[in-house]
């Protein structure tokens, strides 16, 4: 892909990540179903004092176990410390804290656990199941954890630009279109792709925006029709994307207006004092609404009983880890699955015993 389509790309994702907080989510299945969450984030001084109004937590706190620790490994459990203060020559240092609650059932866990209503994440429901099934044997652990949707509506499907397969594996890794390719080959599908999902993305921008301005359009004089506007959107679009291709920033629409409809009806819009509306249309409400979602991601490990038979995660130092972002729920739920084996070591004694003492009895008899 040429350098002015990769900077389009980059620029349009830049536009809704502005920032991220990382947040650590392990759970850790017990062999008895039973199970454990253990979540860690960066704190500021305010937190490990006692006030929890900003934290960056998914979840509310009560009910979950606090510590902490700050500049050296020793873990604190001393929490809340009312006095506590940074020394000014470490202020670089972070302060991590721990965050730790046990369910007797991923059943409670699931019933108990909810993303707090002031995090930007509100709106997405997380269900984790947990099917255990028992054999002679062996005991069978299969899990499931499933992230919702984006409760957004974007106004251009992804499949306006990418195939179905295209989009899956560019959002969120499946299915593996590039099996079997060598470096060059995947190179020049996933230059391909990443062009049409960056262009998609600045679409839905410029449609939230474009929608904003029709919304209040009777207040701008000698103003096109609403039907005109709507008729030549597509090829508003095409001058937008070329101006971008240029400018690698979020735009002003009215200049593109002014050009496309061949008037300055919008450019004087601009001139006479309307700051506070042109904010609004070039950065509309909806945007920031989306953004708000990219503002966080979080690592997420999850350990198994026994050995894993079988999962969509990368096994990593006994643990399965995922990456839980804004692009793997922008067009459909998300789902983490894990399948485990865990030997019942009495069953095999049992067996042995029972094998032994029929060879006994054969020679006894004899």
């Amino acid at each position: 892909m040429n350098t002015t389509i990769k900077l389009v790309v980059i620029g349009t994702c830049a536009l809704l990540a502005a920032c991220n907080d990382k947040i650590d989510v392990t759970t850790v299945l017990n062999s008895n179903g039973s199970c454990d969450r253990v979540l860690v984030a960066n704190v500021d001084e305010k937190f490990i004092q006692g006030d929890t109004a900003q934290h960056p937590f998914l979840m509310n706190l009560t009910g979950w176990d606090i510590q902490w620790k700050y500049k050296d490994s020793r873990i604190r459990t001393d929490w809340p410390v009312k006095n506590f203060k940074k020394e000014k020559e470490d202020s670089a240092e972070v302060i991590s804290v721990i965050a730790h609650r046990h369910f007797n059932s991923v059943q409670q866990m699931a019933h108990a656990f909810r993303i707090k209503s002031s995090h930007a994440w509100s709106g997405i429901t997380i269900k984790p199941v947990l099917e255990k099934r028992f054999r002679f044997f062996y005991t069978y652990y299969n899990y499931k954890e499933s992230f919702s949707k984006l409760p957004i509506t974007l106004a251009v499907p992804v499949g306006k630009y990418l195939s179905a397969e295209e989009a899956g594996y560019w959002l969120v890794g499946k299915p593996d279109i590039l099996k079997g390719m060598n470096g060059v080959e995947a190179k020049e599908i996933l230059n391909n792709i990443e062009e049409k999902a960056g262009k998609w993305l600045l679409r839905n921008l410029f449609e939230m925006q474009y929608s904003e301005l029709l919304r209040h359009l009777e207040l701008i004089t000698n103003h096109p029709s609403k039907a005109i506007m709507n008729t030549k959107k597509d090829s508003v679009f095409a001058l937008y994307y070329a101006e971008y291709v240029k400018e690698q920033t979020k735009l002003d629409l009215m200049p593109i207006l002014d050009k496309s409809f061949k008037t300055q009806v919008f450019g004087d819009f601009a001139k006479a004092g309307n700051d506070s509306l042109l904010e609004q249309i070039n950065k509309p409400e909806a945007f920031e609404h989306l953004s708000t979602y990219f503002d966080v991601y979080f690592d997420y490990k999850l350990v198994m009983p026994g050995d894993i038979i079988e999962s969509n995660g990368i096994l990593s130092h006994d643990a399965l880890n995922w990456k839980i972002d804004t692009y793997r729920l922008l067009d459909g739920d998300y789902t983490i699955e894990a399948s485990s084996k865990k030997a019942n070591v009495w069953a095999f004694f049992t067996a042995a015993f029972i094998v032994v003492g029929a060879i006994a009895l054969f020679f006894i008899k004899r």
